[in-house]
């Protein structure tokens, strides 16, 4: 076994590990493969934290040991740090090497022994092949490195060095740069879209949803940075971007009729920031000044998998009177028992059962069984993505109290929202729309 220390060398001198593989690299035979295996222990924090620093540090060095009976005699083994090593495999082909990953990750995985005890854990590997590749040891080790990130991404065991991968994370990164540009320049707007009560026809709210228009002025799609947001952290400041926009828009909105809401969606893990619940607070002071209420929208998969802050977090805002809504109700997977600990007063159906609910039985059943069980739990039901009158009819007929989308409305500047509201009685919903039926309020549980 080899155990090689990276000499943090200055300039351009190469690490003493990248001296060691470009020597492997030069020592192989003519037309055989060189794997470079790049692995990380997965629960090194949570070793330390339970057992100690020594117990993990004597686990992690026990294990790179124990290698030596897992791989082929005189196999390379680079220990990197207390939790990352790296694999040298001369071969003569792809398959030899995943044999070598399946026989780390699967067929031998880690176990920490503690007196009587042992717990399994997890190893993740990042796999790059010498000369397909990369032609030298800098490369080789950067395209592993490559490699293990995107197998802790997805929740593999280990991924291989794909080609087109630096050009996906190059841009990938490039976009994230772009986005925390973009939070620091103000260039993220808000723009609300309008919630109607069905049986009343009154605009009863709006949605704040985030905008990202760019320098040229054309707009990214929510749907290509949020995500990345939430990755990258940005989610956080982008959230309090939004509600200090909501606070200044409400100077423009003293004639809006009450009752009127604000709903504001929020990313599960800003649930137990530390600076979440004082935040909200302050959003919903200014929304009572104007006699206003305050919706927070989670999403469905969010609240399947909070932990026990996230609730406590939850429960902290009802206790602040702050309404709570279940979005995207149907997108994931759904579990009756959320609903139960959850104390959520609304729930969004998703779009995608709206938009045939008036051309598909199965959708239509689907969503008449959803308000009946909201109902029955004393919650109220919006209908997301009614973008035409078939729809807005068909969710009104099975009750369901409130409507949002294209039909209705779409998302507009706040500075407009006054005077959409003054005008909504004249537009087209209103001449279309043959929703006439009135039915009592559900029970309140």
């Amino acid at each position: 076994m080899t155990d090689v220390i990276d000499d943090n060398g200055s300039g351009k001198r190469p690490s003493a590990r990248i001296r060691f593989i470009e020597q492997f690299l030069q020592q192989g035979q003519q037309g055989r493969l060189a794997g470079l295996l790049l692995g990380q222990l997965d629960a090194f924090n949570r070793i330390a934290t339970t057992f100690g620093h020594d117990e993990c540090e004597t686990f992690c060095a026990g294990y790179t040991e124990k290698l030596r009976d897992i791989l082929p005699s005189r196999t390379p083994i680079i220990r990197l740090s207390e939790r990352r090593f790296a694999i040298l495999l001369d071969c003569d082909s792809m398959s030899k090497v995943m044999d070598v990953a399946v026989a780390l990750t699967e067929d031998n995985p880690p176990q920490l022994a503690v007196g009587d005890d042992h717990f399994l854990v997890d190893v993740t590997l990042g796999i790059a092949v010498y000369p397909s590749h990369a032609d030298d040891a800098a490369t080789l080790f950067r395209r592993a490195e490559l490699a293990l990130k995107e197998a802790r991404e997805k929740e593999l065991s280990f991924d291989i060095y794909r080609p087109d991968a630096t050009q996906q994370q190059a841009a990938l990164w490039k976009f994230e740069s772009e986005l925390q540009s973009a939070v620091q320049r103000g260039e993220l707007e808000v723009y609300f879209q309008p919630k109607v009560e069905i049986a009343s026809r009154r605009v009863c709210g709006v949605e704040a949803l985030v905008r990202w228009r760019t320098q040229s002025g054309s707009f990214v799609p929510a749907s290509d940075f949020i995500q990345l947001a939430e990755t990258t952290g940005a989610i956080v400041p982008i959230t309090w971007l939004v509600f200090a926009r909501i606070i200044e828009r409400l100077k423009d909105w003293g004639g809006i009729p009450t009752p009127f809401s604000v709903a504001v969606n929020v990313s599960p893990q800003l649930l137990t920031h530390p600076e979440f619940v004082a935040r909200v607070k302050t959003l919903k002071d200014a929304l009572d000044a104007r006699q206003m209420a305050l919706t927070i929208e989670l999403t469905e998969d969010s609240l399947v998998q909070g932990d026990a802050s996230s609730l406590a977090s939850i429960e902290r805002l009802r206790k602040l009177g702050i309404e709570l809504a279940i979005d995207d109700f149907g997108k994931g997977y759904s579990s009756l028992t959320y609903l139960k600990q959850i104390p959520a007063t609304e729930i969004k159906i998703d779009k995608r059962f709206i938009g045939t609910i008036a051309v598909d039985e199965t959708d239509r059943q689907i969503v008449k069984t959803v308000i009946a069980l909201a109902h029955a739990l004393g919650m109220r039901v919006v209908a997301e993505g009614v973008d035409g009158a078939e729809a807005l009819a068909a969710v009104a007929e099975l009750e369901c109290e409130m409507a949002q989308g294209f039909f209705i409305g779409r998302p507009m500047r706040g500075d407009l929202i006054p005077e959409w509201i003054e005008h909504y009685a004249a537009t087209t919903i209103n001449r279309k729309a043959t929703v006439a039926r009135d039915w009592p309020t559900p029970v309140r549980a």
